[in-house]
């Protein structure tokens, strides 16, 4: 049971991380094109990127890049690293 608890919540955030990656990616085709699939993926993963994106802002204010998936991708792989090893040893 908790193989199976912890099998959902490792696929959960890899689906996450998945989506920021597409995200990141469908930032540099114009909306129009694909605006569904945008606004979906802007859904999910706006509340996840934007403390990253205050944490980018207060470090380096004005940057034109935003490095805030990177900083999530990160962090969400620690998370998933961290409950692999709660879970499994």
């Amino acid at each position: 049971m908790i193989a199976l608890f912890a099998n959902i919540i490792i696929n959960i955030l890899a689906l996450i991380q998945l989506i920021i990656i597409l995200d990141a990616i469908l930032s540099f085709v114009p909306i129009d094109a694909v605006y569904k699939v945008r606004e979906f993926t802007g859904m999910v993963t706006e509340p996840i990127l934007k403390p990253f994106r205050v944490l980018q802002e207060r470090i380096a204010p004005g940057l034109m890049i935003d490095f805030s998936p990177i900083g999530a991708i990160f962090v969400i792989g620690i998370i998933r690293r961290i409950v692999i090893g709660v879970l499994y040893f």
